[in-house]
């Protein structure tokens, strides 16, 4: 049931102002007669709009479907109030009322396609977009008694369920001699109310409902939505945060493992930098460890780089600290070149010439450093 809201009537022509009423906790706040009506009041909800149609537009009728269910009852009342109908290109809004003493009764207002079209246009140039489109004569009770009632510029009177334009005429024809008992404002505003809580019947429906944007969000949605992503972002950034505190603290782990071994060979060493180098001291006092194996290859690699075609097939560390090698290059000259530069770097080499059989120079060496 809505509480909040905006009534308008729908313009008689194109230049003519609408009057409008603002609904705020079921009361009227607010009304005017203006082109288009005012915004409503910054962060509040605007509620439903209720356009309110004139009642020369609509012919209202209550038919008695039988033995239905409700959207049976509707579907059918469409078909037989177009037959009762004058005129061509209708459209017949319908609303199932329930049982009566017959049957299901279907209250029906049948209004031109192109005159509802109409209505709609002109709104929409006001900036109005409505929810709920209203016959003004629904508004009027249903009472065994004649009412009128105008709300802003349009006009209705009511006999039970004959609800007529105002017309002194027509009214006298149908409504009897009976003077119709004008409702007041306290009465009109009543009503306008209550068909924004629950409207008799809402024409925009079939080809005339409401379109709803795909990603539309309802009331409240937007704030849960903002919630949602803040939600999402924060967990997105948990997840990287834990896994680098678990690999630190793993790392750390494996730090710490790593010093008590290394400190039962080296127990002066107070962290994992000064462990490795302790130990690679002992090794290499022993003719063994890294720094014995890299000495003499960085040796090698060094002596080969200023020559041009000599490439390491092989290599491989032995005791005491000597690296073997198999050297190749087109030309035994090359290979000599090597031999040459890592003797005049200092280090002790030995050398075995041959050919392979693709008929390059191989030479089996051995470097150790000085």
């Amino acid at each position: 049931m809505a509480l909040d809201g905006l009534i308008v009537t729908c313009p008689l022509s194109a230049d003519a102002a609408l009057h409008w009423w603002r609904a705020e906790d079921g009361h009227i706040v607010a009304r005017g007669q203006d082109f288009s009506p005012p915004s409503a009041a910054p962060g509040t909800d605007r509620g439903l709009t209720v356009a309110l149609i004139p009642a020369a537009d609509t012919v209202i009728r209550i038919l008695d479907m039988g033995e239905m269910s409700a959207a049976q009852a509707e579907a059918a009342a469409r078909y037989r109030a177009a037959d009762l109908s004058i005129g061509g290109d209708l459209f017949v809004g319908v609303r199932a009322l329930g049982n009566g003493g017959g049957g299901m009764q279907v209250l029906c207002a049948t209004i031109s396609r192109a005159r509802l079209a109409d209505h709609l246009a002109e709104l929409a140039l006001r900036g109005l977009d409505p929810d709920v489109l209203v016959p003004v004569g629904l508004l009027l009770p249903a009472t065994d008694a004649p009412v009128s009632a105008v709300f802003g510029d349009l006009g209705a009177e009511r006999l039970g369920d004959v609800v007529l334009p105002p017309d002194d005429a027509l009214g006298a024809l149908l409504l009897g001699e009976t003077p119709a008992l004008a409702l007041d404002q306290d009465a009109r505003d009543a009503a306008m109310l209550a068909a924004l809580a629950d409207p008799p019947l809402n024409l925009r429906q079939g080809d005339f409902a409401r379109r709803t944007p795909m990603f539309a969000l309802g009331p409240g949605q937007g704030r849960t939505l903002a919630w949602l992503l803040g939600a999402l972002l924060l967990v997105s950034l948990a997840i990287p945060l834990i896994e680098i505190g678990k690999n630190y603290l793993g790392a750390d782990l494996a730090e710490r493992r790593a010093l008590a071994s290394a400190q039962r060979l080296v127990p002066g060493a107070t962290d994992v930098a000064q462990a490795e180098q302790q130990l690679d001291g002992k090794l290499a006092a022993r003719g063994a460890g890294n720094a014995i194996a890299t000495v003499p290859l960085a040796g090698l690699l060094s002596a080969m780089q200023p020559v041009a075609g000599v490439t390491i097939r092989q290599a491989d560390y032995r005791p005491g600290g000597v690296i073997g090698a198999m050297i190749a290059a087109p030309r035994v000259e090359d290979l000599n070149a090597v031999l040459i530069a890592l003797q005049n770097n200092g280090y002790t080499v030995t050398a075995a010439n041959r050919s392979d059989a693709t008929g390059q120079a191989v030479a089996d060496i051995t470097v150790l450093a000085p």
